[in-house]
């Protein structure tokens, strides 16, 4: 494989600040891109900001589901300069528990930032990666392409984001995919460790417990992928979900299936008519899918 050209340009990373984000951050500046970091805490963005290789990287303090504030965010993004990639990062976990038994204004709260908070990233940036030729990188996760029960509101929320995704894509004015990240051991998984056995139920609290443990799957993969995805030699990759940890994304003759099978990296029914199942499947539902 030739060497990944870098992710030129001026790229806004919301979610920037930590985790996931971060790491995306940081692989995205050592690969020379000026980032834009967008998050709530002004003392973690500030910590994030000082960490990254390179410099001329800025930083946003904003809530990405709040649609007042995007638009003093975007006014602040274009007096930096052009805007040439954005990756919605941000994201929370939400209520754990069955349906009947979490908070509807919990639910809410999490659909709001996952959900909402990539569309008005996206929809604020389209006009500006339209102008500039730019990609966009969304966050899947657990529950995006099978149940993750009592989850609820995250599964429902990056379901939706590939959907969106696709959507956005299939308009055809930008190229824009999503990444499923894995297991990746971020803070978020503390909200699993706190909720208990019981509201999480015991056998996802236990695997969760045990791939803590063994340091989880490593960011720098999805942080690799989003890379190439903004890079020039994804070109005619779009509207498709991969998977950091089980697609061999880095093999030329898979990214040229991504963008010649149209059914590929889709969010499809399996109805045997038009779609079917080809092979038994080698890994378990809820694997390549999981909360980030």
């Amino acid at each position: 494989m030739t060497p990944l050209s870098p992710a030129a340009g001026r790229i806004l990373v919301t979610g920037g600040s930590s985790g996931l984000g971060l790491a995306v951050a940081t692989r995205l500046a050592a690969g020379g891109a000026r980032v834009v970091i967008a998050g709530r805490s002004v003392d973690a963005l500030d910590a994030a900001l000082g960490g990254l290789p390179g410099c001329d990287h800025e930083r946003l303090v904003l809530d990405v589901s709040d649609d007042g504030a995007w638009a003093g965010a975007i006014a602040e993004i274009d007096r930096g300069g052009s805007l040439d990639g954005v990756v919605t990062a941000a994201g929370i976990l939400g209520p754990i528990g069955e349906l009947d038994a979490i908070s509807p204004v919990e639910f809410a709260a999490a659909i709001a930032t996952n959900l909402l908070g990539t569309a008005l990233a996206l929809h604020h940036a389209l006009p500006r990666l339209r102008a500039t030729g730019g990609r966009a990188v969304t966050f899947s996760g657990g529950g995006g392409t099978g149940p993750l029960p009592r989850y609820d509101a995250y599964a429902a929320s990056k379901a939706a984001v590939v959907r969106l995704t696709e959507n956005v894509a299939a308009a055809g004015s930008i190229e824009i995919n999503c990444v499923a990240p894995g297991f990746v051991a971020t803070r978020m998984h503390e909200g699993t460790l706190a909720a208990g056995p019981r509201a999480a139920g015991r056998a996802y609290y236990d695997r969760t417990r045990q791939q803590i443990a063994a340091g989880g799957f490593p960011a720098s993969e999805s942080a690799e992928l989003v890379a190439f995805l903004l890079a020039p030699e994804s070109a005619g990759i779009t509207g498709r979900l991969i998977s950091a940890q089980w697609d061999p994304w880095r093999d030329e003759a898979f990214r040229a299936r991504l963008r010649e099978d149209s059914d590929l990296g889709r969010l499809r029914r399996i109805d045997d008519q038009f779609y079917s199942r080809r092979s038994e499947p080698t890994i378990q539902p809820g694997e390549q899918d999981e909360p980030s």
